[in-house]
């Protein structure tokens, strides 16, 4: 039996979905991208990511007119696999947005329905 994302449950489902994003920290500021989205988080590949349970402010570039400034918490680091010396680097983190407003969220919402009806469509035309 398969078991329900944990995503769906809360009716907000992720995409995959490649987004220049800038981070804003203490420390200056990086580029990245993410990978999967959703109205609550989103997984974002960066070089030296903040550290754990940091906050940072993340523009999200949605579109060449549109982007979303959002506060956002790194609740976990991903890292690469170990090179030929056995060394591993963060390669990215998981966020989860802070403090969105619900007019932010409806934005995210709409981006991601778009970006998903695109697909779908991609698929349909195929077959």
């Amino acid at each position: 039996m398969d078991t329900p994302m944990k995503t769906k449950t809360h009716g907000d489902i992720g995409i995959a979905a490649r987004y220049p994003v800038t981070i804003f920290t203490a420390d200056g500021f990086l580029d990245g991208e993410t990978h999967l989205i959703n109205s609550r988080g989103a997984l974002i590949h960066c070089r030296r990511p903040p550290r754990q349970h940091e906050t940072a402010t993340i523009r999200i570039q949605l579109s060449e007119r549109e982007s979303l400034l959002v506060d956002a918490e790194v609740m976990m680091l991903h890292f690469s696999e170990p090179d030929e010396n056995q060394e591993v680097q963060p390669r990215g983190m998981v966020v989860r947005f802070k403090n969105l407003s619900s007019v932010g969220r409806q934005r995210l919402r709409r981006v991601i329905a778009r970006h998903y009806a695109k697909k779908v469509e991609r698929l349909t035309v195929r077959n």
